[in-house]
């Protein structure tokens, strides 16, 4: 695109309903940054209302970390968030599917990207360049943005092309979710706070069996008023103990040899019972077990003991720690293992 001060050298935009550019990529086959600068700023040139609401910065080669870091203090100052993706190579069709991936990751931490779009991107990164996740419960749909943020965060910057589906108790039943074709595709369930009924015990275990144990999947259970003694119906061996009595009374993680999620805060915890201490890799301060990775079959089952909304979560999970409790948490116990 032809601006005042150069070229861009991509841009995508719409034309309806009104004229936007979302996009603007520059692609550099060297990594001397000192074309960079002027490259960044070429969207500045363009009239404020026509400014791209996001900035891809394209190396072929991988940028020293000293450059990475004066490149990322020149961006912060800029009114257009701005990703820097290097390492790319010159082999264009490897390449491409590496931006893209980077890009959707990197745009869903600002932006809702449609279902229909996204179905769209399975048609071009591999499958095993993608991880479908499924967030479903809390007490009010507003409460899944803490856990969903922390989930942008982990894979913003990784290899694998994440697809979220966030949706509140109230929407849909999660025995009619657990019922569709679809649900062979995904990699994670997380339930999240969430009173399980009667005729959906039988579902999640029949999801449990099926998926998690034979096919290696990973199903998350977090905390809350919602997690309820119910869940003690798929049975020790599945769950890899029981619950207990939910506790509205503060507690902290302690130091834990996973280092994950030490000193955060929260404003209650559910009283679990593990089958095997081996499998708790946090606890609290008053010795419960705050964290907990069952194995079961080729999967497991991951059991956070208290609550990722502002129920119990006020002021953790509005911290940088908590995101990177769940990033630590993916990266060392699921992503190696999801299929």
């Amino acid at each position: 695109m032809k601006i005042p001060k150069g070229s861009i050298d991509c841009m995508w935009g719409l034309d309806k309903p009104i004229s936007q550019y979302f996009v603007a990529f520059e692609f550099e086959t060297s990594t001397d940054i000192r074309n960079t600068i002027p490259n960044l700023m070429k969207v500045i040139s363009l009239q404020p209302q026509r400014y791209p609401r996001f900035l891809v910065q394209i190396y072929k080669g991988k940028l020293k970390d000293k450059d990475l870091l004066y490149l990322e203090d020149i961006i912060s100052k800029l009114p257009v968030a701005t990703k820097i993706i290097d390492n790319v190579g010159d082999d264009p069709e490897v390449a491409a599917k590496n931006v893209l991936i980077k890009l959707f990751n990197w745009i869903s931490m600002y932006s809702n990207i449609q279902d229909e779009f996204m179905n769209r991107l399975k048609k071009i990164i591999p499958r095993d360049k993608m991880i479908r996740i499924l967030h479903y419960g809390e007490g009010a749909p507003n409460h899944l943005i803490y856990l969903d943020n922390a989930l942008f965060y982990t894979f913003y910057d990784k290899d694998k092309l994440m697809w979220l589906k966030s949706i509140w108790h109230k929407e849909e039943k999660l025995s009619k979710l657990l019922k569709m074709d679809d649900v062979k595709d995904l990699d994670i369930v997380i339930i999240s706070d969430y009173s399980i009924k009667n005729g959906e015990i039988k579902q999640l275990r029949k999801y449990i069996e099926e998926y998690v144990f034979k096919k290696g999947k990973n199903l998350i259970i977090t905390g809350g008023v919602g997690l309820t003694r119910k869940y003690n119906e798929l049975g020790n061996e599945v769950l890899g103990g029981s619950i207990k009595s939910n506790f509205p009374k503060k507690v902290k993680i302690k130091e834990n040899k996973s280092n994950i999620g030490v000193g955060l805060e929260f404003g209650g915890y559910n009283s679990f019972k593990p089958k095997d201490q081996e499998e708790v890799i946090a606890y609290w301060d008053n010795g419960e077990p705050a964290l907990i990775v069952h194995k079961y079959g080729k999967g497991q089952i991951i059991i956070f003991t208290s609550d990722c909304s502002p129920s119990w979560g006020t002021p953790s999970i509005k911290k940088d720690e908590f995101k990177i409790m769940w990033r630590q948490l993916i990266e060392k116990y699921i992503s190696k293992n999801d299929q």
